[in-house]
């Protein structure tokens, strides 16, 4: 916990030392109806970051909905798996018989 304070006093100095480098970089923003003049660009870079952020966080915090799969794909699914099951221990029978071909 103390870490995660630690790098979080040095986000903010680091931030703050940004705003006050940058207090008189301004730039006008565009709207295409309007513009607004003399807007500092940290302001302009920590809005697009906040509404960037905020956009995101409904697909964090929401879980992908799985599709229904129909009785009929899951009986096909389960028998797929056995079979799948089934070459892989054929396989590895192989494998191990042919190792033990090769031994000298």
């Amino acid at each position: 916990m103390k870490v995660k304070m630690f790098f979080f006093i040095v986000f903010i100095c680091l931030y703050a030392l940004f705003a006050a480098l940058n207090m008189n970089n301004v730039s006008r923003i565009h709207f295409g109806f309007a513009a607004i003049e003399n807007v500092p660009v940290f302001l302009t870079i920590t809005i697009s970051f906040a509404l960037g952020t905020l956009f995101m966080l409904p697909f964090v915090f929401t879980k992908k909905k799985e599709k229904a799969v129909p009785a009929d794909d899951k009986k096909a699914m389960k028998e797929a798996k056995k079979e799948a099951k089934m070459n892989k221990d054929i396989y590895d029978s192989n494998v191990e018989t042919t190792a033990d071909e090769f031994k000298i």
